[in-house]
């Protein structure tokens, strides 16, 4: 038997059907009436006196009076017709028919039944069409259904925790909110009052979406998922009668967990403006603080919710007794992403001596979806590879797709281009291996990626979740590095360091205005619409300046004195165009993993 949610599309498609059949019906109709009003014989319009003077001439064979309208039949089956006001002048034709014994015809006032049913019919079906295309908008509008999905599986064939890595903080925080929807007396018992709301903020792909589905598995519950943009309409009023229909539902199916994804496209800040939208999206949150404000102690109802914009969020949303509990869905670090690809990794075939441990040291940074990517991108190169498994070399494809795009291999360079590529890389590796608190060179390439036409990638030893700023000051010189070779080794500038130097002075007014790293001392900028003096953004521009003309200074010395290593590094780039970090090494007389001194 099908299920509820499987009729409604059926229903949908039969009322459309029937909806067309109708129409077609009554254009067939219209139209046959239309062709009958055609083939009625043509009549001539008169006036009274030709009229007259056609039936005392006796061309009349017979008289139709139709209230002020007279319709002569001649006696050659033409008709002429002529409308007479008076009365007297009415007689005086009558008269003439009567004379000459001739058929005259009264026609009654009252519409007949054919014309009724005709002009009720055209009523009707007016009012029909109007109605139909009424219900389609509203249902459109989704008037008459509910926007979020229910999964009343429990944790059947759910997600479960087991599936869930790499946020074990998390976890252990929203075990509490499982044990009350599993237990609901047990917090009220000693007058606790269990958590209303749960936030789960944090960069995207970390997992929050994962983690609320999962704490509703766990748990048994019904699982009310519905996304904070679909409150938001072009007819007011209907993101809160949303709302209203959400919490009913959820009222219904309680214990349950309501989980609004995105959140912060509804519950942004109040009186952001005087518009019209802006009044119905504050009303769409004053109705979702009603509902969240009105629950019982023990009535089942835990509402989750995901943003990556906790900071915009109103006030009165993320008080206690609405969102208890904000917990941060932070990246993992090298465990929990090895903990993250073992569940990843359970449905692939993996060669012998690919460790998962060395993929989660090699990618800092990533995400829960970012590691699910990676390996979904080796598999699928390994099967175009026409190999058994998913080898290492496999891994590193996609890694290297990843973060640096795809190779554009149809895309041709005449050999200066190639050559100024090659030395722009080279000076990013120089610079790269002469620093002593920078990011270890992996791999550097002068194919074309993306929108790079060469790319120099490097690949942290370790996760950093603090930067100081010799770090930084070595990241801005490896930047330069690029320009610092075109300038020394070419003795020309290109258009291929733009990208490198937007991010280096991003960095470098991060620097001076955001962590007071600069002789300016501990300033905050602030936002960019915050009111600040002419004289303090003059200053932080010429302390960024020096940052930067320090560290591009700082890259031309180290280009200069490795001539010779770069120019080993350039005559391999012309010939392979990319070398690994053990070629690398080899260009400029290292031993495998020692960095320049």
């Amino acid at each position: 038997m099908p299920t509820p949610s499987r009729l409604v599309p059926r229903i949908q498609r039969v009322t459309t059907f029937v909806g067309v059949g109708v129409i077609l019906v009554a254009v067939v109709f219209l139209a046959s009436q239309l062709y009958l009003r055609t083939q009625v014989t043509t009549v001539h319009e008169v006036n009274y006196t030709e009229l007259r003077q056609l039936v005392e001439g006796g061309a009349g064979a017979s008289l139709v009076v139709d209230g002020e309208l007279l319709v002569v039949t001649k006696t050659d089956g033409v008709q002429a017709q002529a409308v007479v006001t008076d009365s007297m002048a009415q007689q005086e034709i009558i008269r003439v028919f009567n004379q000459n014994h001739q058929t005259i015809e009264f026609r009654s006032r009252q519409p007949g039944a054919l014309s009724s049913v005709v002009n009720w019919g055209i009523t009707l079906f007016a009012l029909g069409v109007l109605g139909f295309v009424g219900w389609r908008v509203y249902a459109s509008m989704g008037g008459g259904t509910s926007d979020f999905k229910v999964n009343d599986e429990g944790g059947a064939r759910g997600v479960t925790f087991a599936d869930v890595a790499g946020v074990d903080e998390a976890k252990s925080e929203l075990s509490e909110t499982i044990d009350f929807l599993r237990d609901p007396e047990r917090f009220g018992r000693l007058g606790g009052r269990a958590p209303r709301g749960i936030l789960l903020s944090g960069p995207p792909g970390t997992g929050k979406t994962l983690l609320a589905r999962a704490a509703a598995c766990e748990a048994g519950v019904p699982f009310l998922s519905v996304s904070g943009s679909s409150f938001q309409e072009k007819f007011a009023g209907l993101g809160a009668s949303r709302v209203r229909k959400l919490f009913a539902k959820a009222r219904e199916s309680a214990p349950c967990v309501v989980f609004i994804d995105e959140i912060d496209a509804l519950g942004r800040r109040r009186g952001r403006g005087g518009d019209s939208a802006s009044a119905d999206q504050d009303q769409t949150l004053n109705q979702l603080l009603i509902e969240m404000d009105g629950f019982s102690q023990t009535n089942g109802i835990v509402v989750i919710a995901s943003t990556n914009r906790p900071d915009i969020l109103d006030q009165a949303l993320t008080r206690p007794g609405r969102f208890d509990r904000e917990i941060t869905v932070n990246l993992a670090d090298v465990r929990g992403r090895e903990a993250i690809l073992n569940v990843h990794a359970r449905k692939l075939k993996l060669a012998e001596g690919l460790e998962l441990g060395w993929i989660a040291r090699g990618t800092p940074g990533f995400s829960g979806a970012d590691l699910a990517n990676l390996l979904n991108e080796a598999a699928i190169f390994a099967t175009r590879d026409n190999s058994e498994a998913v080898a290492r070399e496999h891994v590193e494809y996609a890694r290297d797709k990843i973060l640096m795009g795809v190779e554009r291999r149809g895309f041709l360079m005449d050999e200066d281009e190639r050559y100024a590529t090659a030395v722009h890389e080279a000076g990013h590796v120089a610079v790269g291996l002469a620093a002593k608190h920078g990011d270890p060179i992996h791999k550097v390439s002068i194919l074309p990626r993306g929108r790079a036409l060469g790319v120099t990638q490097s690949l942290p030893e370790r996760d950093r979740f603090m930067k100081k700023r010799e770090y930084l000051e070595d990241q801005i010189a490896i930047l330069l590095g690029g320009r610092a070779a075109e300038q020394v080794l070419l003795e020309t500038m290109t258009a291929g360091a733009s990208n490198d130097i937007e991010r280096a002075v991003e960095m470098a007014r991060a620097m001076v205005s955001e962590y007071g790293m600069s002789p300016l001392g501990p300033i905050h900028l602030g936002k960019p619409e915050d009111p600040h003096s002419q004289a303090l953004l003059d200053r932080i521009e010429h302390a960024t300046s020096e940052i930067i003309n320090a560290q591009m200074k700082r890259a031309c010395e180290v280009v200069s004195s490795s001539r010779e290593e770069i120019a080993r590094l350039v005559e391999g780039l012309m010939e392979r165009d990319t070398l690994e970090a053990d070629e690398i090494k080899e260009c400029f007389n290292l031993r495998a993993g020692a960095q320049a001194a």
